[in-house]
């Protein structure tokens, strides 16, 4: 084990104010918008039953769980706790180190109030050093509060730092590990995805006094399953799996983090993490107009924090909308932190600061489907050209359905994880039908809609494609290939993707190809395909196109 860990554990470890959550509800009101506890606002990908076991006690430290989480994080299984959430993690730092009555924990204010809960909860003596006037980390004067005080086991930063959002440069985090070598420096990184900041992840593995905090709360939507990490050198790590409870993490939670990390996945939260940084900035350029705001500041997390002229009158504001913030008097006058939601939550927020805002009704997708051959993530957004991002196994088919998304003029993420080492036919087809899926939901009413579309001509080759996007599945496809692959693509599923995205999507779709090259000929279908869908989710209305009524 770590020598300073060794030294600095409890010895028993070897051998309070209330805890600040607010309230979670408005009083008169059933349905609120939660934009105060900075959760991620879309469920997880994926959901777990009942049937998982959970008539079992789970592993203590789930060891398929272990190693998804080390190499998400680029470090060793025995480098890593698994935590019942980051909060989990501090405290058992804090019960780990620090002895009540004589050790002490350093906190640069304002920062995350869970640090100097635990550890007074603990008995420990909490000290203090103050960020600056504009809440960055002055690194001397923390260095030289540490220095000054007796018992000091854990120096805690935050970074980017809750509730300011204010990161901390990497070179300034291990330039005090570098200075405090008889302190555990404590690096909190719970909202690092949603900045540009550089993990020391790998960085804790190495050295003997730097631990870091991580957390699936925040950019895999996975607050109510309480799951994050501790990282450090194997020894340190030791040292906290001893204070552990027997049975820490919950068979259910355990589960729905694998399920969120599955590889097909990734490419989704990956996305969604972006769409959240590209609303903070929407939301940050608006919010500044308003009348009620003197401040605001954009820093690396997933929320912002405002300065407001008048705080209960703002909370008065919020309260009758349902919609609840962190109100931060404590970190500033005026303070507000006010965590990224959807475009339409966020719009409601704005609204209630006094803005005009446009209704944008959004006509966006997102899916899972799993079965016992394949893995598909998909998320589609029919009004925004990109991002454009597939992985099916089978790169000739990645191709096509790229150029679908392409000449559809929508963003399309689609990540599978199948059994292409027994054939493409599962991954191919189930592709198609969560694709479709995804579109029939993304249309929703089809309020509006073009409904109908297009032909195209590839060198040689010609394509027609008319799609009629009725409700109706009916799928008929008239061209023959002469090659049975295109890559490890089968020709012969070509057919088979148009009728499995009819079915899904619930459209009607006519395919006639001809021409003498069967690579021309396929890609001539999906960019036809694709045309056509650009042509019949157009909106041109806001009635059904229907004589109907209805589709």
């Amino acid at each position: 084990m770590s020598a300073l860990a060794l030294r600095l554990a409890r010895p028993e470890v070897l051998a309070l104010p209330p805890f600040d959550i607010g309230v979670r509800a408005v009083a008169g009101l059933a349905d609120v918008i939660s934009l105060d506890a900075n959760e991620n606002p879309f469920q997880p990908l994926g959901s777990s039953g009942l049937d998982v076991g959970i008539n079992r006690y789970p592993e203590p430290q789930p060891s398929r769980l272990l190693q998804v989480m080390a190499g998400l994080y680029g470090v060793a299984p025995g480098e890593l706790v698994v935590t019942r959430g980051a909060d989990d993690a501090i405290d058992l730092l804090v019960r780990a180190f620090c002895r009540a009555g004589e050790d002490c924990v350093l906190v640069a204010t304002p920062t995350f109030s869970a640090y100097a809960h635990f550890a007074r909860l603990q008995g420990a003596r909490v000290a203090e050093t103050k960020l600056t006037p504009d809440f960055d980390l002055d690194p001397a004067a923390f260095i030289a509060a540490a220095r000054a005080e007796a018992g000091l086991k854990l120096a805690f930063i935050c970074s980017p730092n809750n509730p300011t959002g204010n990161p901390v440069p990497t070179r300034q985090v291990l330039e005090i590990a570098d200075a405090l070598s008889d302190t555990i420096v404590v690096l909190d990184e719970a909202y690092i995805e949603f900045s540009e900041l550089e993990s020391l992840a790998a960085e804790a593995a190495k050295r003997p006094n730097l631990v870091v905090l991580r957390t699936l709360s925040k950019a895999y939507g996975l607050a109510g399953a309480r799951i994050g990490s501790a990282i450090a050198n194997a020894g340190l790590i030791g040292v906290l799996r001893r204070a552990l409870p027997p049975y820490p993490l919950p068979t259910l939670s355990i589960e729905a983090a694998l399920t969120a990390l599955a590889p097909a996945r990734r490419t989704v939260h990956e996305e969604r993490i972006e769409r959240i940084k590209a609303e903070r900035s929407r939301v940050a350029e608006r919010i500044a107009a308003s009348p009620l705001v003197r401040k605001v500041r954009s820093g690396g997390g997933n929320f912002l924090f405002l300065e407001v002229e008048d705080a209960p009158a703002l909370a008065r504001r919020l309260d009758q909308r349902g919609i609840r913030v962190r109100f931060r008097e404590n970190a500033a006058r005026g303070g507000v932190r006010v965590t990224i939601g959807t475009s339409e939550e966020n719009d409601a927020a704005l609204s209630a600061f006094g803005l005009d805002i446009e209704a944008r009704p959004s006509r966006r997708a997102e899916i899972a489907r799993d079965t016992s051959e394949t893995r598909i993530a998909v998320a589609l957004d029919l009004d925004r050209p990109g991002p454009r991002r597939i992985g099916t196994g089978i790169a000739f088919y990645d191709h096509m359905l790229d150029q679908v998304a392409a000449h559809g003029g929508f963003s399309l993420i689609l990540s599978c994880d199948g059994d292409v080492e027994v054939d493409g036919h599962h991954s191919i087809e189930d592709c198609a039908i969560a694709f479709g899926t995804a579109l029939a939901r993304a249309l929703g009413e089809r309020r509006g809609i073009g409904r109908f579309g297009f032909a195209l001509p590839m060198d040689e080759a010609e394509a027609q494609v008319l799609v009629d996007l009725s409700g109706r599945p009916s799928s008929v496809f008239e061209g023959s290939f002469a090659a049975s692959h295109i890559g490890a693509y089968p020709t012969e599923m070509t057919a088979h993707v148009f009728r499995s995205l009819a079915d899904s999507l619930g459209a009607s779709i006519h395919v006639r190809v001809s021409g003498e090259n069967d690579h021309h000929k396929t890609e001539a279908c999906f960019k036809a395909l694709g045309r056509s869908l650009r042509q019949a989710i157009r909106l041109e209305g806001d009635s059904v196109p229907s004589t109907k009524g209805m589709l």
